[in-house]
């Protein structure tokens, strides 16, 4: 058993932007959670955006049109595709509800072949048409970036943020079946909710792919870019399950889980404690929170997400923090009572260690260098 103190972090945080390089262009209500390191290509027009990777391989560009400028998706990638010369595969598909087209293309261009995934999506209010290229003897090398910057593109006016972004509902349609119910005992209660094994995978090959984007960041041996990148890969896989546990949530809010925002955080808490230590076996080590939460079951980096999810969907703000020096991660939520604190952004969250079963506010002594964790925020972009 690990030897636990009460110890206050005592470090000062450096005020950085919540989200690093997100842009949400309000005129054409869309965010891009641009990879750590990209810089913006050219945005003379707001409708005709451009982004270059940090070594110039990789090229994401977005095109906003009025809302009947065309007739489809179909007819977007028909049209606004008719010059390329090129060799594409690609279908129909619906994105939050919207008619959306994506295809994976491979064409000449200047003297270059060059391949890419494009993205087409038709709305009522705007179009949206978004591709990512790169040169083809880069492409398998850079399509974790390539997929993940598309599949960073939200629509902000139909409540996208914190669900799964157009890449992974092509893959998977979102939201599933759930047609396979799970049950656990929480409380002393046994609880049920309804889930979809199909998003288990979905959600898996998201993490997967965000994993090969951060060994580019780990062998740049750049800390300040690696933080980052770190952040961005915690948070893509946040928004990625969030509304996955939305038949979870529902029935947490309907059961006794306790009168106030700390004794729910204490009885979630407890239950994610009680978990099976297993990870994923895959390259990411990293077991999807759906699943974690699902199978009972999951490490330190699973059950932390796990745990914030469930608690934003309480409306109780936490924090993920990590650390490579500990090779760790634990838990901090914003909730009243005695033990050890992080803070953060002029607030002080209580820390929660979700792989042993001690109390909420205890952490190891060996790990209670506050400077040594990366505070990771999951609040609105």
């Amino acid at each position: 058993m690990k030897k636990y103190a009460i110890i206050l972090f005592c470090i000062f945080i450096t005020a950085l932007s919540l989200f690093g390089e997100e842009f949400f262009i309000e005129e054409h209500n869309y965010t891009l959670y641009i990879p750590e390191g990209w810089d913006v290509l050219n945005s003379e027009d707001l409708a005709r955006l451009s982004f270059i990777s940090d070594d110039q391989t990789v090229i994401t560009r977005i095109y906003t049109y009025e809302g009947d400028a065309y007739n489809s998706s179909s007819a977007m990638f028909e049209e606004l595709t008719e010059n390329l010369v090129k060799n594409s595969d690609g279908s129909s598909f619906l994105y939050n509800g919207d008619d959306a087209y994506m295809a994976d293309i491979t064409f000449e261009e200047d003297d270059n072949t060059l391949r890419g995934w494009f993205l087409f999506i038709n709305r009522d209010d705007r179009d949206y048409y978004i591709h990512s290229i790169s040169g083809l003897d880069y492409y398998e090398e850079r399509l974790p970036f390539i997929l993940s910057t598309l599949d960073s593109f939200r629509v902000e006016n139909n409540n996208s943020t914190f669900k799964p972004g157009p890449v992974s509902q092509f893959y998977y349609a979102f939201p599933g079946k759930n047609d396979v119910t799970a049950q656990m005992v929480l409380n002393g209660n046994i609880v049920s909710f309804n889930t979809d094994l199909n998003e288990f995978e979905a959600s898996q090959l998201v993490i997967e792919r965000e994993a090969l984007m951060m060994m580019y960041y780990q062998d740049l041996g750049e800390k300040p870019l690696f933080e980052e990148a770190w952040k961005r890969y915690y948070r893509i896989i946040f928004r990625d399950n969030y509304e996955r546990f939305s038949s979870l949530a529902e029935t947490l809010k309907n059961s006794s889980i306790g009168s106030n925002d700390r004794e729910k955080s204490i009885i979630l808490l407890n239950w994610i404690q009680n978990y099976k230590y297993t990870s994923s076996e895959t390259f990411s080590d990293l077991l999807s929170p759906i699943g974690a939460v699902s199978n009972e079951e999951g490490d330190c980096d699973a059950r932390g997400l796990a745990y914030s999810i469930m608690l934003k969907h309480l409306g109780i703000d936490s924090l993920l923090l990590v650390s490579w020096q500990y090779k760790h991660s634990m838990s901090a939520v914003n909730i009243p009572g005695d033990g050890a604190r992080y803070p953060f952004e002029g607030e002080s969250y209580i820390v929660a260690e979700t792989t042993e079963v001690v109390d909420m506010g205890m952490i190891p002594q060996s790990m209670s260098e506050g400077d040594k964790w990366i505070p990771i925020s999951f609040g609105e972009p």
